[in-house]
């Protein structure tokens, strides 16, 4: 095997012209990135054994090279030798970020969701290897297989502060070596928009003198509100609403004099 990755080992053979003698392969081969075990032979003249390139490496240029310390039986010394080249890549690769351009996702928004890797990945696909919550995430793609981008929408009506993008571990890079689980930073998706649960008045039939209560409770606590632009409540004026406890209103109706209207409603 000349293309070693993670796992790989390969087995090196030596064939000599004839028999040799002083031969040993822990003294008189070298075979750089990796370990070579002891070689062992039947008839001294092939010779055999196990290369284990070392771990976390990437060196595309490595031969394996026999000095000139050995001999025949005859005491004559052999010349040295070198075999072809062989590359070891044991170096997993690795997630360097996890990114989303907007971590506060409200209806109508959308986020990039982006992906770089420490060097060019193979069997990626998005659709099988990255998982986002309460969303979806379109195919992500790229233009050199280390930065992966693609637009992630939030699932409408919905209100989840706590979600990651998850990568799972079922890609590798371009030699076969499988690289490590990555999440992204938390994301929050808040697509359920707010509602009026309740509007009621504490007196439904005002007569001279009298004023009444209006209350709204919303459904979550709410932003940008104000009484005087967003509610109407006709025969009458409604006084500036205030917070009364969380997403509760509260407003003092007064209707106006001289007035006999029967079907009214605050809007």
């Amino acid at each position: 095997d000349t293309a070693l990755k993670s796992g790989d080992t390969s087995t090196l053979t030596l064939v000599f012209s004839e028999a040799v003698t002083l031969f040993s392969s822990d003294d008189d081969v070298s075979c750089p990135q990796g370990s070579l075990a002891t070689m062992t032979s039947s008839d001294s003249i092939t010779w055999t054994g196990t290369f284990t390139p070392t771990a976390n490496t990437e060196d595309s240029s490595n031969t394996c090279t026999v000095a000139t310390s050995y001999t025949d039986t005859a005491g004559n010394a052999g010349g040295a030798a070198t075999s072809a080249n062989y590359a070891v890549e044991t170096q997993a690769p690795s997630i360097s970020s996890i990114t989303n351009s907007d971590t506060a996702l409200k209806t109508g928004d959308t986020s990039t969701l982006t992906i770089i890797f420490s060097e060019a990945v193979a069997a990626f696909a998005s659709d099988d290897d990255v998982t986002c919550p309460a969303g979806t995430l379109g195919t992500m793609s790229s233009g050199n297989s280390i930065t992966w981008t693609g637009t992630f929408t939030p699932t409408a009506d919905t209100e989840d502060g706590t979600n990651t993008c998850d990568v799972a571990t079922s890609y590798t890079d371009t030699a076969g070596n499988a690289g490590p689980a990555g999440s992204s930073a938390n994301y929050a998706v808040e697509t359920l928009a707010p509602e009026a649960d309740s509007i009621t008045m504490s007196d439904t039939a005002l007569k001279a003198g009298e004023t009444a209560t209006l209350t709204i409770v919303f459904s979550e606590t709410v932003a940008s509100f104000a009484s005087n632009d967003d509610v109407s409540c006709p025969t009458g004026s409604l006084g500036v609403m205030s917070i009364s406890s969380g997403s509760t209103w509260t407003g003092t109706f007064t209707p106006t004099d001289d007035t006999d209207d029967s079907s009214n409603v605050c809007t």
